[in-house]
């Protein structure tokens, strides 16, 4: 995985996610909003339980504490946007 914050000020964080086939994400839950944009690629995103197949254009909005998770199907780019920003990202 590879990750770029492309910029950080505010209260929004945008940032770009490589991600190769094959890779599946560990269950994921935090307190900002996410809104995920798939440049390339296709994926499986399962959100509160519900599985979504995902492809170039497509978009899906996360709320707060939502748990959520990856798999990868065909190598993506994401571009991800958190409300506030997601401090722990800064850390990475």
């Amino acid at each position: 995985m590879k990750r770029n914050i492309l910029i950080a000020e505010g209260s929004i964080m945008l940032v770009k996610v490589e991600l190769p086939e094959g890779f599946q994400g560990e269950l994921d839950q935090h307190v900002e909003e996410q809104v995920s944009y798939i440049e390339t690629g296709k994926l499986e995103f399962t959100l509160d339980g519900k599985v979504n197949v995902l492809s170039r254009g497509d978009a899906l909005f996360m709320p707060s504490n939502v748990p959520h998770q990856v798999k990868v199907i065909e190598a993506c780019t994401i571009i991800d946007v958190f409300t506030p920003i997601r401090s722990s990202l800064l850390k990475n």
